[in-house]
């Protein structure tokens, strides 16, 4: 037998726990329950904040993008509005350089 496996056996040779242990792992095992409790309440209140948070900001990028949708679309009226009132302009514009072209050539023919 190796001097490793004789460490080995040493090591794993049942020993008694020394006086009051049991006692010390109770208080511990409570301890630690008592902490995880307390964390638990703890982080349950700033993850339901922080929950919130990120909620209500989803909630007003929405609306936000609705609103600049709604901008939009109202600034493409306005051009679509504007667009026709000059065509309408332009075209009573050419009508009359029409009159006017009509008028000087029938004068340039009567000459």
């Amino acid at each position: 037998m190796s001097q490793f496996e004789r460490d080995l056996r040493e090591a794993m040779r049942r020993k008694e726990p020394p006086p009051g242990f049991a006692g010390r792992v109770i208080a511990r095992a409570r301890e630690i329950d008592e902490r995880k409790a307390r964390w638990s309440w703890k982080w349950s209140w700033r993850w339901s904040a922080a929950a919130a948070i990120v909620v209500m900001l989803l909630a007003v990028g929405a609306l936000y993008r609705e609103h600049q949708r709604q901008e939009a679309e109202r600034s493409k009226d306005q051009l679509l509005l504007a667009l026709r009132v000059t065509g309408a302009k332009v075209r009573l514009v050419q009508e009359r350089l029409s009159q006017i072209q009509m008028k000087t050539i029938e004068l340039h023919s009567q000459q």
